[in-house]
């Protein structure tokens, strides 16, 4: 009996051990993670500790910065409005943040390079002169403005008097005109070759003078113009015809280019529209009377 109660007892520890042990298990791995925890929470407080006073570093640098910038802005100002006392100009110098811009109070406006050749202006007038106001924009000198204003009229005259000695009159008048009358037709030998020359010699005049960059400018900006003066430069020369009718009425017929004009004008309408060098080839059609009288014939 008493052997058997040792067993019991015995069992019983063994029993209570087999449930101690593995709490104390647990509980000596819970200890070792709280360790751990508590190393990781003291190297997250080291970490904020110095991110803290590095960020504190940062803002005193950037109180430092502003204070300076606010000093270097206020020295700026002063220093623009003295300069706008000796100089008002100044205030304009330099270029507002975005192009494009407006600005009521300035007398300037900024504009891309690359926008000028597609601005309709004509650079030159019909005597081949570079225009003042085209020559100031492109900060041409007085000197610069008055050889161009020289050798590109001469360029032109040159090119007239040789369109005018290759103008043939021809008995047959263009389309577009019906009616009797006295009628002249000129038509102009194409001189591809010759205008390709003037137009050499006139590019190399304005790049002499201007620069390569401003040269191309002006050639892009004048191609319409300049094809006008120079008859697309000897490729695409005019065909005019010119009818006087017995009632004293003028009919016009112009084909040039891609461009054509048909239609009744008056004598000044055509003096106007035939260019000066070819007028004399239409003397026969054009009565003295009338071409004194550039109103054109009474009205009944």
């Amino acid at each position: 009996m008493r052997v058997h109660k040792t067993t019991l007892i015995l069992l019983v520890l063994l029993a209570a051990l087999t449930m101690w042990i593995p709490q104390q298990c647990k509980l000596a791995q819970a200890r070792l993670d709280l360790a751990a925890a508590e190393a990781q929470r003291a190297q997250l407080d080291e970490r904020i500790a110095t991110a803290t006073a590095a960020l504190e570093s940062v803002r005193r640098e950037l109180r430092a910065q502003q204070t300076n910038r606010a000093g270097t802005l206020a020295a700026v100002a002063k220093a623009e409005q003295e300069l706008e006392q000796v100089d008002p100009e100044s205030r304009w110098a330099d270029p507002p943040a975005t192009l494009p811009a407006w600005n009521a109070e300035s007398p300037y406006v900024w504009l891309h390079k690359e926008k000028l050749p597609k601005v309709q202006l004509s650079a030159f007038n019909d005597k081949g002169e570079l225009r003042g106001e085209v020559a100031a924009v492109l900060t041409a000198t007085e000197i610069q403005q008055r050889t161009l204003n020289t050798t590109l009229p001469r360029l032109l005259a040159e090119y007239r008097v040789l369109e005018a000695a290759n103008a043939e009159r021809v008995a047959q008048s263009v389309p577009g005109i019906d009616g009797d009358g006295l009628n002249v037709t000129l038509r102009i030998t194409p001189m591809p070759e010759e205008g390709a020359r003037f137009k050499q010699q006139f590019e190399t005049a304005l790049r002499n003078e201007l620069g390569e960059q401003r040269a191309n400018l002006l050639m892009q900006l004048s191609e319409r113009r300049l094809n006008d003066l120079f008859s697309f430069f000897g490729a695409k020369p005019p065909v005019i015809s010119v009818t006087r009718h017995p009632n004293g009425t003028y009919d016009i017929n112009i084909q040039f280019g891609s461009w054509g004009l048909s239609g009744p004008m008056t004598i000044a309408e055509i003096h106007d529209k035939i260019p000066p060098h070819l007028l004399p080839l239409f003397s026969d059609v054009l009565s003295p009377t009338d071409s004194a009288d550039r109103a054109g014939p009474p009205e009944n």
